[in-house]
């Protein structure tokens, strides 16, 4: 049996949430299309953080909505500083802008206000760098900070030179959309971020550290059909993240499937997942072997799944090895 790596539980009374979402531009000047699940996705994310599995207290969680400047989302943020805080969370949904600040230099990740112009010279102006964001998150101190972003072009966050030990989760990488559909209460990425924080995973730890919910997301969501994917494999975009060290310990939520790994739900949750996993091991856009160690696990998956199915029942266990030649 192998013990699980320990989880890092956040200090309660000395961790907060900023929680930012761009749902409704004004236009003119902005020339970007509302996100009605921007400002659901904000509500509902701030209700499971401090929610009944959540981690964080009510009153430090703090929401932003339609932010028409930069100073209103800095601000929130500076709403910590002085606390000497031990965990601080940065979300953001909405649009994501790129562009350079001159002709020779990489290109920026801009998140969109209510007022932002997607435009090459404008969403400079108009937009929230996010290097802006990193920089704040330094000057607060933390013991760790995390950002989570919701939005087109998220991974060119990784990119920044600010982004120093930030945990940094990104629903999408550096030239991908993010996605939603006009149907649906969340963004794709988001709703599926919820969807795991409410099922949990019935064979998973105790609590949901960032690590555990980075591998779920990386098999639940591009293995998602969604309308809106321009892809041809018409999934949710794949999410990337960056980390040091053991920041993917910190947990944010506990697991409200923990301990049910062998109940009917439990067995049917996992079957789905090992599922997933092997449709994800035969997607032919996957390296050759990512795509073997995918279909390997998936073989694993559905052998642990065998044997508990067996004990549950009291059947005798059947072998999932190949016999020898």
């Amino acid at each position: 049996m192998s013990v699980p790596w320990p989880t890092r539980l956040l200090e309660r009374d000395n961790s907060w949430a900023v929680l930012v979402g761009t749902s409704r531009h004004e236009s003119p000047p902005s020339n970007l299309p509302d996100i009605p699940q921007a400002s659901t996705s904000v509500d509902d994310l701030a209700g499971a953080l401090a929610g009944r599995h959540g981690l964080f207290t009510e009153e430090r969680v703090i929401t932003v909505r339609d932010p028409s400047g930069v100073d209103e989302v800095l601000s929130a943020l500076d709403k910590v500083a002085g606390q000497k805080p031990d965990v601080v969370l940065f979300y953001y949904v909405g649009h994501g802008m790129y562009t350079s600040l001159d002709r020779d230099s990489r290109k920026e990740l801009f998140l969109a206000l209510s007022g932002s112009i997607d435009d090459q010279a404008e969403a400079v102006r108009t937009g929230l760098p996010i290097g802006s964001v990193f920089s704040r998150l330094r000057y607060l101190r933390a013991r760790q900070s995390v950002v989570v972003l919701d939005c087109c072009f998220a991974g060119r966050a990784l990119d920044d030179p600010g982004v120093g030990d930030v945990h940094v989760l990104c629903a999408t990488g550096r030239t991908s959309l993010a996605l939603y559909e006009l149907d649906e209460r969340h963004t794709g990425f988001t709703g599926s971020l919820l969807r795991l924080f409410e099922k949990g995973i019935p064979d998973g730890p105790q609590y949901l550290d960032l690590h555990t919910v980075f591998q779920h997301l990386s098999v639940v969501l591009p293995t998602t059909p969604s309308a809106a994917s321009p892809e041809s494999n018409g999934c949710l975009p794949r999410p990337r993240q960056r980390t040091t060290d053991q920041r993917g310990s910190l947990a944010l939520v506990r697991n409200p499937a923990f301990g049910t790994a062998r109940t009917l739900e439990g067995l049917t949750a996992r079957a789905e997942f090992a599922r997933r996993v092997a449709a994800l091991g035969e997607d032919p856009l996957i390296d050759p072997g990512d795509q073997r160690m995918l279909l390997a696990h998936a073989a694993e998956l559905f052998a642990a799944i065998s044997v508990d199915t067996a004990a549950v029942h009291g059947l005798p266990e059947v072998s999932c090895r190949v016999p020898a030649e």
